[in-house]
């Protein structure tokens, strides 16, 4: 065999592996955009269904010691799904359901030691509460005595799921679910059907759910 010859060899079992690595990669893109479509579709259905029976959360929702929420009405439930270009294709990118947690409690909380009020800042942006900070000074010193705090306690939550196609999986993310905190957990593509949605809308509803059983990558952040 020749030196050409040679390079051409090596040069066919190139070609087929990259050719078998793509058909891999449209396999699993194939499966994830699937998985990806049908939690839109189950989502966009559960939204419909949840802005009739505006269901009372059963979580609370705590901000610090002294103030803590429950019941509270869980409304303008509210979807979104983008797709985008992949190797060519329109495929399924990300889909999320949004939606309120309504207390009407207007407050104003004074705090006046750093870890408390790094606390209450974190817990109220994990919370999609709108506040405003009014900080004061003492006048000789320009010290911080204290920042004020003006805000209704009103919070938000969301599942937001994202497409790897590439690896063939799906990544939630559920934000304030249990409490003001960010779960995120990845399931192989295949294995997020009704079954898992249901256990998805069990969990929103505060029911028993085995949703995020069997799931890789959990990681659970408090605010």
């Amino acid at each position: 065999m020749g030196f050409l010859d040679d390079l051409k060899r090596q040069a066919e079992e190139a070609k087929a592996r990259i050719d078998n690595d793509n058909s891999q990669l449209e396999r699993n893109s194939a499966l994830a955009d699937a998985a990806l479509k049908a939690a839109a579709a189950y989502l966009s259905t559960l939204m419909h269904q949840l802005n009739v029976l505006r269901p009372r959360s059963k979580t609370t929702y705590r901000l610090d010691k002294r103030n803590a929420f429950a019941d509270l009405q869980m409304t303008d439930f509210r979807t979104d799904a983008r797709r985008k270009r992949l190797r060519g294709r329109d495929v399924h990118d990300h889909t999320s359901l949004r939606w309120r947690l309504n207390s009407g409690t207007k407050l104003q909380l004074v705090k006046d030691f750093p870890p408390d009020i790094e606390q209450l800042e974190s817990r109220l942006r994990r919370g999609g509460v709108q506040f405003q900070a009014e900080t004061v000074r003492d006048p000789d010193t320009n010290k911080l005595r204290q920042i004020r705090y003006d805000f209704t306690a009103d919070f938000e939550a969301a599942v937001n799921i994202n497409a790897d196609h590439d690896a063939a999986k799906l990544r939630f993310e559920i934000i304030n679910l249990d409490g003001l905190e960010l779960v995120t957990v990845e399931f192989m593509a295949i294995e997020v059907g009704n079954g898992r949605m249901d256990d998805l809308a069990r969990w929103i509803m505060g029911e028993p759910s085995g949703f995020l059983k069997g799931g890789r990558a959990l990681r659970r952040v408090e605010a």
